[in-house]
């Protein structure tokens, strides 16, 4: 499973970023405003990223009609081949993605909310698609049991799951053993990946041991 990290504030991706576990960073409209960054910083931020080694960075788009998208994801593609192209799982943006594939244009379809939906983003040619597991939960939905379905229909297809709206660290765990290729988190959720008090008290031990031996 590959680990990416849901953020755009630079203090917390720094230090998650220099444990080199983290294969990406994803963002959308929201955690770039959670992370005080606007759209005319998302180039800056882009480059902050990518001279961090991040092997590949998710940018939204904000459009709304088929055009603007295509418009709009070609423009981000410019600041890096790196860059993966966020679209909506809206009609336009389901259209978009379709001409954007045709393009060799990768595209990551985000807010996906239901198993069908991963049928028509593979339709698409998206490269990724992006289920909403907490967003799902809190709407009475099985979202551990919808993802697991959208990997199912997607096996062989060429598009992958990449899980989004993670709560809690044994997300992460539920979500590798469904076979799920790609997990991103926030930063809480990616410190508590990396936090075993269990460990933490063996090497305590550990290092008694060794004051003892020298």
């Amino acid at each position: 499973m590959r680990l990416y990290l849901d953020s755009a504030d630079r203090d917390d991706l720094a230090p998650l970023l220099d444990t080199g576990l983290f294969t990406g960073v994803t963002t959308n409209p929201l955690i770039l405003q959670r992370g005080g960054v606007r759209l005319a910083q998302v180039p800056e931020l882009v480059r902050w990223l990518l001279d961090r080694g991040t092997a590949e960075v998710f940018v939204q788009t904000t459009g709304s009609e088929v055009d603007d998208l295509v418009a709009e994801a070609h423009e981000l593609r410019r600041l890096s081949d790196r860059l993966v192209v966020k679209i909506p799982a809206t009609v336009a943006g389901l259209s978009a993605t379709r001409r954007l594939a045709d393009q060799d244009v990768p595209v990551l379809v985000t807010a996906v909310y239901h198993a069908q939906q991963a049928i028509t983003a593979a339709a698409a040619g998206a490269r990724w698609i992006a289920p909403y597991l907490g967003r799902m939960t809190e709407q009475g939905r099985d979202g551990h049991g919808q993802i697991a379905q959208m990997q199912q229909i997607l096996a062989g297809t060429g598009t992958e799951v990449l899980a989004a709206s993670l709560r809690a660290a044994d997300d992460v765990r539920r979500l590798a053993l469904a076979g799920v290729a790609a997990v991103t988190v926030g930063a809480p959720v990616a410190r508590a990946l990396l936090a075993e008090p269990l460990t933490d008290a063996a090497v305590a031990d550990f290092d008694r041991a060794v004051a003892a031996l020298v």
